[in-house]
């Protein structure tokens, strides 16, 4: 197949050997509008930009591209390409596994076009987002989506060798150009995300957030909410309400921290729980009765069916409680109408 042109669309699937594919796609490089491929080693990658010439190819068709490398070793970095911008219109860029480029060739070009990227966590510990000022190249002005993978064992022992890496300035860039952000991270990816939203000016384009990895409090939930202040929807693991607002008698509590709070956002309206949660229908409940209090437009929960007819009942005993009274309204109107 290698003489095989014409085509718009590759994909090598997990297991198969690379050489083969990148040839092939380098010989497509007019064509292609779909790519994903898998480099096992420098000598497959340079395959596919060079395949034995000294021009590299430019692939000024191709829309979707995904790296994914095997998990290679920090010390393991591969040459850098110079003044070469093979993929110049990509809209949709997926970069897996591990980050051993010693460049930004995947990014160059294509700040005008890239609309959503799907990043490695290796990607930001080797500090390429800073090093190669990625998302501040020509054009990058806002993306419809990123996702960050987790945090694999190699990658923390990368962060507690190299404490100099500058995560929470890579995370801020992220903050300042995404739209939509999924961050699958555990305990340590949640810290770095909330270290920046804490100490970083209030990013203005995030709408939609998705960190549903880490378990996380309602003080945490109003910690995101009055710092992305753009902030839409937000999807996470519901623990409980937090040290300081179980410290408040559970009468006063909703008009406490609706006296601390109101109006806490104007755009945020849906809470997303995920189905993986361990939370209770009746902790769902009250976590979200008390964003209902602060968020004047927060109209819904996304939780699992199994769980809306315990959720329901809760928010409407609560109408009746004394304490709920000045707040009926915001709280009624997230009940399943089934």
């Amino acid at each position: 197949m290698q003489t095989v042109t014409g085509l718009t669309s590759i994909v090598q699937i997990s297991g198969m050997a690379c050489s083969q594919f990148a040839r092939l796609a380098h010989h497509n490089a007019e064509t292609l509008r779909e790519l994903i491929v898998r480099p096992a080693t420098e000598a497959n990658w340079l395959v596919l930009i060079y395949d034995g010439t000294e021009t590299p190819a430019v692939f000024d068709s191709l829309a979707s591209l995904s790296v994914i490398v095997a998990d290679t070793s920090y010390a393991t970095t591969w040459a850098a390409i110079n003044d070469a911008k093979p993929f110049p219109i990509l809209s949709k860029l997926d970069v897996g596994g591990g980050y051993p480029f010693d460049d930004d060739l995947l990014f160059r070009g294509n700040g005008g076009t890239l609309r959503s990227l799907r990043l490695s966590f290796s990607v930001i510990a080797r500090n390429a987002l800073c090093r190669f000022d990625i998302l501040k190249r020509s054009g990058v002005t806002r993306m419809n989506s990123i996702h960050i993978g987790p945090v694999m064992e190699h990658d923390k022992v990368q962060l507690t060798e190299r404490t100099d890496l500058p995560i929470v300035e890579q995370a801020r860039r992220i903050f300042e150009v995404a739209t939509a952000l999924k961050a699958n991270c555990d305990i340590t990816g949640a810290l770095v995300v909330f270290s920046t939203i804490s100490t970083a000016p209030r990013p203005d384009t995030i709408q939609h957030l998705d960190f549903s990895k880490p378990i996380i409090e309602l003080t945490g939930v109003i910690l995101l909410i009055s710092k992305l202040i753009s902030l839409v929807s937000l999807t996470c693991n519901i623990r409980g309400l937090g040290a300081s607002i179980e410290s408040i008698p559970s009468n006063d509590r909703p008009r406490t921290l609706h006296a601390k709070y109101y109006p806490l956002s104007d755009n945020f309206r849906k809470l997303s729980v995920p189905s993986t949660a361990i939370a209770s229908a009746d902790m769902i409940a009250r976590v979200a009765m008390l964003i209902a209090i602060v968020c004047p437009n927060f109209v819904h929960v996304d939780i699992s069916p199994a769980l809306r007819e315990d959720f329901s009942r809760e928010i409407a005993w609560s109408t009746y409680c004394r304490s709920f009274k000045p707040f009926v309204n915001d709280i009624s109107r997230l009940i399943y109408s089934d």
